[in-house]
C-alpha cells in the first residue's frame, strides 16, 4: 500500500530533523548548544545523529574535550546536508506545506491577545496536546504577516482592518470582536457615569500605544471620525505600560477589553465603556493553500471556546 500524503510528509520531516541535528552540531560544535538552538533536548539530538550514522553506516563526529568535531566523512557530507535542507525549505514553500513540524506550534500575536486570552488558550491546548513546542512571536500586525509570508510562523493573530487588504498569498479570517473601553485612574471622570464619548476626551491626557500598532491605528480612526485628532500625552510600547501609566495618574487610555478581562476588576483603575468607538475585530491569518498544522487548528478552537466562556 502506498503511503498517504500525510505519512509521506511525516517521513520527510523525520529525515529533515535528522539533517538539521547534524548541521546544528557541526556548526555549533556541541550537542548541548545544538539542542538549545533547535529547541530540542540533548537526548533527542543525540538520537537523531545516531539514526543518521546508522542509516549512512558512517561515523560523523568524534568527541573531544570541548564538544564534537566532524570526522573526515562528516566534513565531506556536511555541504550536501546543508544543500538538501535549503532545497527542502524551498520545496515546502512551493508546495504549500506548513513549515513547522507536527510537534511545533509556531504563531505570532499582538500584545492584547498575549496578555490573558492567548496564555489561557495555550494552557488548555497543552493539557490536550502535551509535548508540543510553542514558539510565540510578538509584534505588530505587519511584522507578523511578513513572518507568516516568509514561513517563519504558521499562524498570525492580528487586528483586522478593512482598509488594509491581506497581502498576496495570505488568507485572513475573522476570529472575534472586542469592545474598546476607557481605563482611568480612580477618581478621574467620575461624573461620566458608566460610559464616555470620544468628544469628552478632548481635554484629557491620553496614554496610548505608539504609532505602528494596529490598535493605535484603530483609535486614530475613531478620533478622526469624530472630527478630532488624537494628541497623546504619553506613547508607550505595550499595554502593560499603558496600564502602569494610567495607574500612576498620567492619563486615561482607550484599551481593548479582551486585554483586561480580569474579574473582579483591580482597584488600581476604573473602566468606562466607549460609546462611539467601533469594536476591534481580531482575525487569524494563514498562508493561502497551506494546510494548517493540527496544533494551530486546535489553538484556534481553544481561543473561540475561551471567548464564549
Amino acid at each position: 500500500m502506498a503511503p498517504s500524503s500525510s505519512e509521506a510528509v511525516s517521513e520527510i520531516r523525520a529525515g529533515v530533523g535528522d539533517l538539521r541535528a547534524f548541521v546544528a552540531v557541526a556548526r555549533l560544535g556541541a550537542v548541548a548548544r545544538a539542542a538549545k538552538a533547535l529547541g530540542r533536548t540533548q537526548p533527542s539530538v543525540s538520537a537523531r545523529l545516531a539514526a543518521l550514522e546508522t542509516a549512512w553506516n558512517t561515523r560523523l563526529f568524534r568527541r573531544v574535550a570541548r564538544g564534537m568535531v566532524l570526522t573526515p566523512e562528516g566534513t565531506r557530507l556536511l555541504p550536501f546536508a546543508e544543500t538538501i535542507l535549503q532545497d527542502l525549505e524551498k520545496l515546502e514553500n512551493e508546495a504549500g506545506l506548513p513549515a513547522g513540524s507536527s510537534a511545533e506550534l509556531r504563531l505570532g500575536a499582538g500584545d492584547a491577545l498575549g496578555r490573558r486570552l492567548l496564555p489561557r488558550a495555550l494552557a488548555r491546548l497543552l493539557e490536550k496536546m502535551p509535548g508540543i513546542d510553542v514558539k510565540l512571536r510578538e509584534g505588530t500586525g505587519r511584522t507578523l504577516l511578513d513572518a507568516l509570508r516568509d514561513g517563519e510562523i504558521d499562524l498570525a493573530l492580528i487586528v483586522a482592518t478593512a482598509d488594509e487588504p491581506a497581502p498576496p498569498g495570505i488568507t485572513v479570517e475573522p476570529l472575534f470582536e472586542s469592545p474598546v473601553q476607557l481605563m482611568t485612574p480612580p477618581g478621574l471622570m467620575e461624573d461620566a457615569g458608566s460610559s464616555v464619548d470620544v468628544a469628552e476626551l478632548a481635554d484629557q491626557p491620553i496614554v496610548t500605544l505608539q504609532p505602528g500598532s494596529s490598535f493605535r491605528s484603530h483609535i486614530d480612526r475613531a478620533f478622526a471620525s469624530n472630527g478630532l485628532r488624537l494628541r497623546p500625552a504619553v506613547e508607550v510600547g505595550n499595554l502593560s505600560l499603558v496600564r502602569r501609566f494610567v495607574i500612576t495618574g498620567l492619563g486615561v487610555a482607550p484599551v481593548p477589553a479582551v486585554a483586561f478581562s480580569q474579574r473582579p476588576r483591580p482597584a488600581q483603575y476604573s473602566v468606562l465603556e466607549m460609546n462611539d468607538v467601533p469594536d476591534v475585530r481580531y482575525a487569524y491569518a494563514v498562508r493561502s493553500g497551506a494546510p494548517l498544522p493540527e496544533a494551530a487548528q486546535r489553538l484556534l478552537e481553544q481561543i473561540s471556546s475561551g471567548k464564549r466562556t
